[in-house]
């Protein structure tokens, strides 16, 4: 039960904040607004380069999406670069703070009662790892397979198979069992564990698949629970068969029907695009 409250809790701070800050995409630019919003004024890329373990490459790159999204500020020195939050940033983190301490008022803390510098950089860790945990749960729970291989489940958590060994191993063991392991000769596999399913049953994913038949049936027919993928992968069918459809028609009926298929195809893909963005699980 402690492992279900911590993830469940982890899942509604990540489904807040992720229209800011993709965290499947953006670990690094997390863990610099962390740092950033436990140290009083401004630090250099040097700093944050030691105190992170990031390479100047990562943390310059990072640095430049939080820049576009108006997240920090960035001044020059003669010895570096110094970046400190911005007002967006601290609202970003009074946000933050306000999930986690389960008031939706709470002012950004001082830097006197503010969560030392590590703690708030181990939440940052917790949130990735929470949301990586949940492409896991969600990929397994709506897997015709009963288990899947480690190289599968990689691809859904978006990481290396050794990075995702790492994590799926943590919770293959007591106290946070989500997972069971199996190894077999022919590789590894995981499959969920009763404390996963419990998870999986509360889940934004699986309650919106009980509720919508247009879900589950989408993501049953291509295979996938994610929501980008369905539409990408349903973008390519209807665009194929809108295509090959109008070039018949308008070799055998005429160019108006073709251009009614085009622009009644067009209108059936915007209404099941429209229907999908409006379940957001």
């Amino acid at each position: 039960m402690a492992a279900y409250n911590k993830i469940m809790t982890s899942l509604k701070i990540l489904r807040e904040l992720d229209s800011i800050l993709d965290f499947s995409r953006s670990s690094n630019q997390l863990l610099i607004v962390f740092y950033l919003s436990s140290i009083k004024g401004e630090t250099s890329i040097s700093e944050l380069a030691i105190k992170l373990k990031l390479s100047r490459k990562s943390i310059l790159d990072s640095i430049r999406k939080l820049e576009r999204k108006g997240l920090v500020e960035k001044t020059y020195k003669k010895d570096d670069i110094y970046l400190s939050l911005s007002d967006k940033g601290r609202e970003y983190m009074r946000k933050l703070m306000a999930i986690l301490s389960t008031r939706h008022d709470a002012p950004l803390p001082s830097p006197d009662t503010a969560l030392k510098v590590m703690t708030r950089i181990n939440i940052g860790h917790e949130l990735v790892t929470a949301y990586r945990i949940y492409r896991a749960l969600i990929a397994l729970g709506f897997s015709e397979k009963t288990h899947m291989s480690l190289k599968e489940l990689s691809k859904h958590m978006g990481l290396s198979m050794e990075r995702a060994k790492s994590y799926l191993d943590a919770f293959s063991a007591s106290p946070s069992k989500l997972f069971r392991r199996i190894t077999t000769p022919s590789g590894v596999y995981y499959r969920l564990d009763n404390e996963g399913k419990r998870i999986l049953y509360y889940s934004p994913h699986y309650i919106a698949y009980k509720k919508s038949r247009l879900y589950s049936f989408l993501a049953n027919m291509l295979k996938t629970p994610w929501l980008d993928e369905i539409i990408g992968r349903l973008s390519f069918v209807f665009v194929s068969a809108i295509i090959a459809i109008s070039v018949l028609g308008g070799i055998i009926w005429g160019e108006l029907l073709a251009l009614s298929i085009l622009s009644g195809g067009g209108l059936l893909f915007s209404l099941v695009v429209m229907l999908l963005l409006r379940i957001k699980p």
